[in-house]
Formats: C-alpha cells, sequence, structure tokens
C-alpha cells in the first residue's frame, strides 16, 4: 500500500469548512489594528475604520481577514504588547466582524486572545510563534478554530532550511494532536521572512510542492516582505505589490491553498488569469 501524501483536500474552521479544488486557493486578507505595522501600520486601527478596511477586502474577493493586534515588522519587541492592550486593539474589531459573517483569523500568540476570539465566534487563530508561548497549546486546542502553525527562527543558519522548517511544523502539528487537535485544523505556514536569509525564504517558496505534499493545508504569506524588495529593488513596502502579487501566485500555482495578502483585487485578479489559463489547458487536453 502507498503511503504517499496528497494535497490537503479541506480545512476545518470551527463552523466552517473549507474545501480544496487545486484551483480555488483562498485569499486571506491582512487586517492590521496596530500603529506600528511595516506595512500599513495606524492606516485602519480604529474599529470604524478596521470595519470599513475589512468590508473593502471582502468586495474585492477576500475569503478571510487576518486581524493582527501586534506589529511584527522588522526587529520588533519579542515581549510585544501587553495583554490589556492586545485586548482593546483586537476584540472590538473581532466582534463586529463576526456580527457582519466575516470569516475571521486572529494573529495572536498570547493564549488569553485565543479563548476570548474564539468565544467571539473566530474562525481561525494564527501564530507566527506556532503556539509556543505558555498555554498557547492548551488554549488553541481548547477551541474549535482551524490553526495556522508557523515556523519561526531568531538565528538565520540552517544547515537545510526547508528540512529545517518541515521538521519543526510536523513536531509541532504532532504535538497539538497529541492535545486533541483534529488534523484537518491545522495549517502549515512556512514562516517567509522570520528568521530566514533572502536565499532561505525563496528556498522555502521553491519547495512549495514538498511541502504541499504533506497534506495539511498550506499558507504562504510573502506580502510586501523585505525579500520581495531586495530582488526588486523596492525599498518602500507599498511599492512591492508586483513582486508580492508574482510570488503569491508562484506559491498558488505550485499548490499553495491558501495566501496571506495585503493586495487583495490584485492577488485575485492574477489567481483569475491562471485559472482561466488552466481551464483552457483542460480544453484543449480532450
Amino acid at each position: 500500500m502507498s503511503t504517499k501524501k496528497e494535497a490537503a483536500r479541506r480545512w476545518i474552521c470551527g463552523e466552517k469548512t473549507f474545501e480544496f479544488d487545486g484551483r480555488h486557493p483562498l485569499i486571506m486578507g491582512i487586517l492590521n489594528v496596530t500603529p506600528d505595522s511595516f506595512s500599513d501600520g495606524g492606516t485602519h486601527n480604529a474599529p470604524d475604520e478596521a470595519l470599513a478596511w475589512a468590508r473593502k477586502m471582502r468586495d474585492e474577493g477576500a475569503d478571510i481577514i487576518d486581524v493582527g493586534g501586534e506589529s511584527t515588522r522588522p526587529g520588533f519587541d519579542e515581549d510585544g504588547v501587553t495583554l490589556d492592550e492586545e485586548r482593546r486593539r483586537v476584540l472590538p474589531v473581532v466582534e463586529r466582524l463576526v456580527k457582519e459573517g466575516f470569516i475571521v483569523s486572529v494573529d495572536t500568540s498570547k493564549p488569553e486572545i485565543m479563548t476570548e476570539v474564539a468565544e467571539l465566534g473566530a474562525h481561525i487563530l494564527n501564530d507566527i510563534r506556532g503556539f509556543s508561548k505558555p498555554g498557547a497549546e492548551k488554549a488553541a486546542a481548547a477551541t474549535r478554530c482551524g490553526l495556522v502553525v508557523m515556523h519561526r527562527s531568531l538565528s538565520t543558519v540552517y544547515d537545510d532550511v526547508v528540512s529545517t522548517v518541515e521538521t519543526y511544523l510536523k513536531d509541532r502539528q504532532q504535538t497539538l494532536e497529541k492535545l486533541g487537535v483534529d488534523r484537518e485544523r491545522i495549517c502549515w505556514d512556512p514562516g517567509f521572512g522570520f528568521g530566514k536569509t533572502v536565499e532561505g525564504n525563496y528556498q522555502l517558496l521553491a519547495a512549495t510542492e514538498r511541502f504541499v505534499a504533506s497534506g495539511q493545508p498550506y499558507l504562504m504569506g510573502l506580502s510586501r516582505k523585505s525579500s520581495i524588495g531586495k530582488v526588486t529593488g523596492r525599498e518602500v513596502p507599498a511599492e512591492r505589490v508586483t513582486g508580492s502579487v508574482t510570488g503569491a501566485l508562484l506559491a498558488v500555482m505550485a499548490g499553495a491553498q491558501v495566501v496571506r495578502v495585503h493586495d487583495v483585487r490584485e492577488t485575485v485578479d492574477a489567481v483569475a488569469v491562471w485559472r482561466a489559463t488552466m481551464e483552457a489547458s483542460d480544453r484543449n487536453a480532450n
């Protein structure tokens, strides 16, 4: 019997289950409710502004809105914002988004926030620290949310960056499964831009098919990152749209089921052209 795995076909996120067919990736729109994000800090961190931006992204084709109350820009404070401050930034926005019918992801590493946003109806918990903070694993496992497990390192030195990231994600998954988390709730994120060299980041992007073959839902989040700027010469994050969309499309073409982006409309358009080409290729083959 073959033990070869195939790409994930679904992702369970609380009351919402996403089905994957290889042609319709999920677009996760980034909603930073922080004053200091590297790309759009302070642009929409008040609840009314955040809701308006979320509506805009949904109108442009976003399937998921990812709310973050702690900046993870280059050089960010490892201690992060205080619990009370993150609550103040995130909870009112999550509550309003859920009431309006959005599929909501929350980018947090704090177990208290995980529990509270799940109670408000958030569908996904997205943790750049891979649910490694004390209490985070159990808090996440106790919810019904989909879980995005990301690899992150404080070092950029690896013998083999792809193998190291893959091993880490497998280990984190096993730990969560032992706590009772259904494997179909767990999505992998290689952590493009978090503790990797420019070359290492592109090695991970180039290895997308290998990660997708794990059988877990797979997310690529490279939007406006500094490694996009390094190869395009665009120093200002907001000017990295073309490079970001290209990277997201490359990931989708290699099988990634989720892309986390700032530029929703542009990414949706790129995916639509790719999908139309794939459908035309199917007709040509027949």
